[in-house]
């Protein structure tokens, strides 16, 4: 099995939208369990919503957990599942330095912005104390919310380079069917108009799944 964790210091990444569409992904291929250790339950509230559809798609089990449960309930509570993603951040806490020692492979959603790139110092200060305890994590940075008409991203991609961080392949750029589909609790593979969304998607399962 392989833990996930979305995270960052950083709000408005799309965290909570990587971390449930590669739950759904992973709830294809098999039991998949995602846990929102994020105080806002953004994650819980697009499950809440998917379970109003009732349209018998594949979901993943969803359960919150806060602060050092993320870590000491999760330990067992992974064990009954093929794979778990864990959405935790938005701010510095408990519950994110948690989900660093519970996962193996970390995801940082970052913008490509000089106000992402300044708060990467802070979350990346807690990747590095994380990984004292858990040596065994994989960190990598994912470029999200990417406005393909600019060199906003190139421009990124030289700063992240020149910090020697490890980052995905796969960007996510920002589309409005991202967030008509978290807002349905769907992914955008089911409300399925929007193929360069559900492509990106894709590429990111491949990538991590590697």
């Amino acid at each position: 099995m392989m833990i996930f964790a979305c995270v960052n210091t950083k709000g408005g990444v799309g965290k909570t939208t990587v971390a449930v569409h590669l739950a759904v992904m992973l709830a294809r291929q098999g039991r998949a369990l995602l846990i929102d250790g994020d105080p806002q339950t953004s994650a819980a509230s697009w499950a809440a919503w998917r379970r109003e559809r009732a349209d018998g798609l594949p979901s993943p089990i969803t359960t919150c957990l806060s602060g050092k449960a993320i870590i000491h309930e999760g330990k067992s509570l992974v064990q009954g599942y093929d794979h778990a993603v864990v959405d935790a951040g938005g701010r510095d806490s408990l519950g994110l330095r948690s989900a660093l020692l519970l996962a193996e492979y970390a995801i940082i959603p970052v913008g490509a912005s000089q106000l992402d790139a300044a708060a990467l110092t802070d979350v990346m200060t807690i990747v590095d104390l994380a990984r004292d305890y858990n040596p065994r994590l994989d960190v990598r940075i994912l470029l999200t919310r990417v406005d393909p008409r600019t060199k906003d991203a190139a421009d990124m991609l030289v700063f992240l380079k020149g910090q020697q961080l490890t980052v995905l392949n796969t960007m996510i750029c920002e589309r409005v069917a991202f967030r008509r589909a978290i807002a349905e609790g769907a992914t955008v593979h089911e409300i399925g108009k929007d193929y360069l969304a559900i492509g990106e998607i894709e590429a990111l399962l491949m990538e991590v799944m590697q």
